[in-house]
């Protein structure tokens, strides 16, 4: 695979934006000192809540309440419980979880439910399981302190009162909520977000991400390739993005492109710094619709979190998106990985098969007379499904015309094009990416693939960029 044009003269597909986007990626030592002082820093809360536990002096609200207050449970505020300290014995099977978010939902469930010795018993599974998982150690330390006959509020100390301490608590509190409020998975059957609209049996996986509910959904593909789209949710994780959110626009904005993008590599843990974790998938950016906005920065990768830390703060990368090491490591187990469309949006639309299959029913007359056309011998027919628009390698049409249709004209005694998938992505223009196969060309690391990007223009599909994967 060639390195991606978008990348500047000194950069790799394999080397990402660091903090900021332009400075050299960390040591990861040093990263992992950052983390742990944090988890330090909250381990210093739950030992400040033990110590002041007696003091008759500190009244003020906990952070407990505050949380439930985030969450809409004001009619059960945290000063009036008292919980025993001593658990009753935890569910065997919550010992075995992988997945903490069950043990974080199963804590709010009991709550709710006012079962107040099972939540505590539950939380103690959590940090003993996953002892860097930060919300973990803190609802932990807010179940103790209420715990107690005396429970104390957030103390009086200008250390615990910083305002970077503050922020990381009111990271916690929207960690908490994105992790309740997610759509269950029976919530999601039969449905298939709206971006996509073709996909042939080759495909084998396809990702979505919404960034507005810091989730990544994770489908394999059953499609049979007559055009009805049959989706298997085999995998949906909580993940971060960039520290300013999405709708990426220049190199080292701190936010997290918008758009439909594709996995290039497959990157092993043990080759990169602590901050990246046990790996990381490499994607597209800049693509071609992102090159003609004038969107500049690079390596925007799926990769895991430093060791000290288990999950991230909803928007806290420099532009990626992280999940934690354990769902990263299945991703990265998952075969025929090169190729997977990967949908980012701020939020997803859900819509359910008929309707992707009138997406691509619409659109396919236009594919099918591009690919009629550049099967023949007449420039100018094939002309006309080009957009004035069009750039290549920063020159226009009029440009690139002649080498365009030298290379494109007279398929006709060669094998067709394969159709792998295609992608319809919706913002201020409507866009079609097609991925095809093309089986006349080989590359020493496998099979040649050609991109097409189309735009509509006075109610036609035109053809903005094509070129190799």
């Amino acid at each position: 695979m060639k390195p991606h044009r978008g990348l500047p003269p000194h950069a790799s597909p394999g080397r990402p934006e660091a903090s900021p986007d332009s400075a050299p990626v960390p040591k990861p030592q040093a990263w992992r000192l950052k983390w742990l002082s944090i988890v330090g820093v909250l381990m210093m809360v739950v030992a400040c809540l033990w110590w002041w536990a007696d003091s008759e002096d500190n009244r003020l609200q906990n952070v407990w309440h505050r949380v439930s207050l985030s969450m809409g449970w004001a009619s059960s505020p945290a000063l009036q419980w008292r919980l025993d300290f001593t658990p009753q014995p935890a569910d065997s099977q919550l010992a075995n979880t992988t997945d903490p978010e069950h043990l974080v939902r199963q804590i709010y469930a009991h709550l709710g439910e006012g079962e107040r010795a099972q939540a505590l018993a539950t939380a103690s599974v959590l940090v003993e399981r996953f002892p860097n998982f930060q919300l973990g150690l803190l609802l932990y330390a807010d179940l103790l302190n209420i715990s107690s006959a005396k429970p104390v509020a957030w103390p009086d100390n200008e250390e615990l009162n910083a305002p970077s301490l503050r922020k990381r608590l009111d990271e916690l509190i929207l960690e908490s909520k994105r992790r309740l409020q997610r759509d269950s998975a029976q919530s999601l059957q039969g449905k298939i977000p709206s971006a996509l609209a073709f996909l042939s049996p080759q495909q084998a996986y396809v990702a979505a991400v919404d960034a507005s509910k810091s989730r990544l959904y994770w489908f394999e593909n059953r499609s049979d390739g007559d055009g009805r789209l049959q989706l298997h949710l085999v995998k949906e994780s909580y993940i971060s993005v960039g520290i300013n959110g999405v709708g990426k626009n220049k190199e080292g904005d701190g936010k997290t492109p918008l758009g439909a993008y594709f996995i290039l590599r497959n990157l092993p843990g043990e080759s990169l710094p602590d901050l990246f974790g046990v790996g990381a998938l490499t994607l597209n950016y800049p693509n071609a619709v992102d090159v003609m906005r004038k969107k500049t920065g690079s390596g925007i990768w799926l990769h895991g979190t430093p060791s000290a830390q288990y999950a991230r703060a909803p928007e806290s990368t420099d532009g990626c998106v992280v999940l934690s090491n354990p769902e990263m490591g299945r991703l990265l187990q998952m075969p025929e990985l090169r190729m997977t469309p990967v949908i980012i949006a701020e939020q997803l639309e859900w819509v359910n098969a008929d309707q992707a299959g009138q997406t691509w029913a619409a659109f396919k007359p236009s594919l099918d007379k591009w690919l009629q056309a550049r099967n023949g011998r007449d420039p100018e027919a094939l002309k006309i499904h080009y957009s004035q628009r069009y750039e290549q390698d920063g020159m226009a049409l009029a440009q690139v015309w002649p080498r365009l249709a030298q290379t494109t004209l007279g398929y006709s005694q060669t094998q067709p094009l394969e159709l792998v998938s295609v992608l319809n992505w919706k913002d201020q223009d409507n866009t079609m990416v097609v991925t095809m196969k093309d089986p006349n060309q080989t590359y020493p690391q496998g099979a040649a693939y050609l991109r097409t990007y189309w735009q509509k223009e006075n109610g036609q599909w035109r053809l903005v960029f094509q070129g190799p994967t």
